[in-house]
């Protein structure tokens, strides 16, 4: 099986706009990671992991994933928003990766996505990665309409959405998308669930 360890930017914050700062992920960031996880709407939770999953399983995908991936997380201050992520190996070939996105329930539909592709698309030229696919629930029209606008031909698989973004194209889309003005604060509140819920796994 073929597998590979993405090699991480020696600086870990490589980008500002506005009030949001991303940086890279590592094993020192697993509880935050666990924290932004369990913070995710029910649906976004459910859709992300495409179900319901245990503690166990998830303490392991947060190891696996700091460990051997690229996590790229989006800060407002200590607040972790939003997390993409770039994994390869298992069945993919050996110049691609399978994307992965969580976004707090006030924070979608805010540019967060795009902030997080352009970085994953800089990250994928850095690790020798030709194509990103992106996959998500048939319902998720916005990560949906999202990967279109990277060049990404999104098609319908075993009750799943899939496409493909060839990380040259992306990156040629993304020089000539405009910028995004500095994201607003979010208004505070519960991210979509009752006080003190959790996503039930």
């Amino acid at each position: 099986m073929f597998f590979r360890f993405l090699f991480k930017a020696r600086e870990p914050e490589f980008l500002l706009e506005g009030d949001i700062r991303l940086r890279h992920l590592g094993p020192q960031d697993a509880a935050i990671f666990r924290d932004h996880l369990h913070e995710l709407h029910y649906v976004d939770f459910r859709d992300r992991f495409n179900g319901l999953v245990s503690d166990p399983w998830l303490e392991t995908y947060i190891a696996r994933s700091l460990d051997n991936a690229i996590c790229i997380g989006a800060f407002l201050g200590d607040h972790l928003l939003a997390v993409a992520e770039l994994h390869t190996g298992g069945s993919m070939g050996e110049h691609e990766a399978e994307s992965a996105f969580s976004v707090v329930a006030d924070w979608r539909r805010k540019g967060l996505g795009t902030l997080l592709i352009k970085s994953l698309l800089k990250a994928a030229t850095e690790n020798d990665i030709s194509t990103i696919i992106v996959e998500t629930g048939p319902q998720n029209h916005a990560m949906k309409a999202l990967a279109r606008r990277f060049g990404a031909r999104m098609q319908f698989e075993d009750d799943r959405s899939v496409g493909r973004i060839n990380v040259a194209e992306g990156l040629r889309l993304a020089g000539r998308r405009r910028s995004f003005p500095p994201l607003p604060v979010a208004a505070s509140g519960p991210a979509g669930l009752p006080p003190g819920a959790l996503p039930a796994h």
